[in-house]
């Protein structure tokens, strides 16, 4: 049996939950100030935004998700990929946590989790309509 060679085992490793392409605006609030960014992919432990003027590797810092409501999430600084952005990982405070579970399920649906009446295509509707009750929950909206 032949070794998985290390590039490869690295990244089976780095990948351990599904990652969603998704694109949301954010608000940071890093050394009392605050910036702006953007989040192009997300997943159950992280993200990456992309960002100006990045906090360095290792800085904690709060951030507001542009949904229908704010979602607010905490980051660390884990990789820096200059000119582009950051990778960070997560953790939920309180609320959040369901409101964020809610928004992973809408998007591994496919639905679109910013829209208050989340669409899916009619081809999956009748499997995914739990996920759209969810989608609105992301969203902030009564479900």
């Amino acid at each position: 049996m032949n070794p998985i060679p290390r590039p490869e085992l690295s990244h089976r490793l780095r990948r351990q939950f599904t990652r969603y392409r998704f694109y949301a605006d954010t608000e940071i609030v890093w050394e009392s100030a605050k910036r702006w960014g953007r989040v192009t992919n997300i997943s159950r432990k992280g993200m990456f935004i992309e960002i100006v003027d990045a906090p360095p590797l290792d800085s904690a810092f709060p951030m507001l998700l542009a949904l229908n409501i704010p979602l607010q999430i905490d980051c660390v600084v884990r990789r820096i990929v200059p000119g582009r952005g950051i990778g960070v990982s997560i953790s939920l405070p309180g609320q959040s946590r369901k409101r964020f579970e809610a928004l992973l399920l809408a998007l591994g649906a496919g639905a679109d989790p910013a829209a208050t009446s989340a669409s899916v295509s009619r081809t999956v509707e009748s499997r995914v309509a739990e996920p759209r009750v969810m989608a609105r929950a992301a969203a902030g909206g009564k479900s």
